[in-house]
């Protein structure tokens, strides 16, 4: 990804499901940003998922398809669990 576009990146983390919403915006405005392009990539593919398989993989009840997503996942995992008490964040 050559230019990331943050406002596609936002609206395509909006899934319309609260949980993930909850999971997903946090870390698109708060830790995406920081991260390496390779990780904004690994992110775009995670989000070709559905929102229940994301659901699924987010509340660890199945695991990813992919060794890339499951990284992902374990990074915005990790990234809420730091917010966990935090109002608005």
């Amino acid at each position: 990804m050559s230019e990331i576009n943050w406002g596609k990146i936002k609206w395509q983390s909006r899934r319309g499901m609260r949980e993930l919403d909850l999971m997903l915006l946090p870390f698109v405005e708060h830790d995406l940003p920081g991260m390496a392009p390779e990780v904004v990539d690994d992110y775009m593919d995670l989000l070709d998922a559905t929102d229940l398989q994301l659901f699924r993989w987010l509340h660890q009840t199945e695991s990813p398809d992919s060794e890339r997503r499951q990284k992902m996942v374990e990074t915005i995992i990790a990234c809420h669990a730091t917010r966990a008490g935090r109002e608005g964040v």
